[in-house]
């Protein structure tokens, strides 16, 4: 299993952000929008593979699992409470939130099971173990 569609530009953009922050008033920085993306965890197991995310303060109704295509896709959002309260400082970031891996063609996409519990949504991919690893060819 492998992240999808990887953009270089990505990593541009952080060295980008982190030199300019520099330079940025704190008060404004604070203000801007961010992106959330929750962190996963992938275990590989001889006929599993497992996915940890970290999901805090997400409630279960507000997560999305899919897959179509091969690609695994986890979305949602962190919604934020009261929102007319007024904030002295706020640095945990809400909203919408969306992860996408690429599967294997090992991976049985009929067979996932998801489990959420203590802001940890745990996806069970099973592997197809019944395909040959390695065909030995026979030379004549």
């Amino acid at each position: 299993m492998k992240l999808v569609r990887y953009n270089p530009f990505n990593e541009i953009d952080f060295w980008g952000n982190s030199f300019n922050s520099c330079f940025n008033d704190p008060i404004t920085k604070s203000r801007r929008p961010q992106e959330w993306v929750p962190v996963v965890d992938i275990l590989s197991k001889d006929d599993t593979v497992i996915l940890n995310v970290e999901l805090p303060g997400v409630n279960k109704e507000d997560i999305c699992v899919n897959i179509e295509e091969k690609v695994l896709t986890i979305k949602g959002e962190r919604k934020l409470e009261n929102e007319d309260d007024t904030f002295h400082q706020r640095e945990r970031i809400y909203g919408n939130f969306k992860r996408s891996f690429s599967l294997s063609d090992d991976i049985l996409t009929d067979e996932v099971s998801a489990d959420y519990a203590d802001g940890i949504l745990t996806l069970t991919l099973k592997k197809d173990t019944t395909k040959e690893k390695v065909k030995e060819i026979t030379i004549n």
